[in-house]
C-alpha cells in the first residue's frame, strides 16, 4: 500500500505521515532535494509498495511547486504516468494543507523561511490538485477535516 502526502512546508505532512505510519505499520520516505526524484526512483518505491506499506512525505508534486522547469527531474507526462499508476495500484494521494496564517506560524516556530510566499505555495498546490490525473483527498491538518477533490475523467486521456 502506498500513501503520498503532498503539501507545502509547514502544512502538517510529517505529522500526518508519522500517525499513518503507526496506524499502517508503514515506512515513511521523505522526498527531498537530495533524493533522486526521478522516474526510476519513484517507480522503485511504487514497486516496493506492492509488498510493504509506504507513506511518502512529499513525492511527485514538490518539484513542480518549488522548482523551475529546468531544475525538475520529471516532466508533466511523467507526473501523469505516476499519478495514474498510483490510482491503478490502489494508492492514495493526500493534499495536506492549513490556512496560510497557521502554516506561517508553524514555519516561524521552526525558524524556516519559505522560498516563496505561503500564499503562492498554496495556490500552486491547488493548481496541482485541479490538474491531477487521480483522485486527491484534501486534508486540513488544522481542523482535521478531509474531502475528496473531484477530478474529471475526461482529463485522463
Amino acid at each position: 500500500m502506498m500513501i503520498v502526502l503532498e503539501g507545502c512546508d509547514g502544512s502538517g505532512k510529517s505529522t500526518l505521515a508519522e500517525l499513518l505510519a503507526q496506524l499502517y505499520n508503514a515506512e515513511v520516505i521523505h522526498a527531498t532535494r537530495e533524493t533522486p526524484n526521478d522516474m526510476p526512483w519513484f517507480n522503485h518505491i511504487m514497486d516496493e509498495a506492492k509488498t510493504r506499506n509506504i507513506i511518502m512525505d512529499r513525492a511527485f508534486w514538490g518539484q513542480f511547486v518549488y522548482q523551475k522547469p529546468l531544475e525538475r527531474k520529471l516532466g508533466f507526462a511523467d507526473l501523469s504516468v505516476l499519478e495514474k499508476r498510483l490510482e491503478a495500484e490502489g494508492g492514495k494521494l493526500i493534499y495536506v494543507y492549513s490556512p496560510e496564517r497557521v502554516i506561517t506560524r508553524r514555519l516561524r516556530k521552526r525558524n524556516e523561511i519559505p522560498s516563496l510566499p505561503v500564499k503562492s505555495l498554496l495556490r500552486k498546490y491547488k493548481t496541482m490538485c485541479r490538474f491531477a490525473r487521480c483522485p486527491v483527498i484534501w486534508y486540513n491538518s488544522h481542523t482535521g477535516l478531509s474531502k475528496e477533490f473531484e477530478y474529471q475523467r475526461r482529463n485522463m486521456k
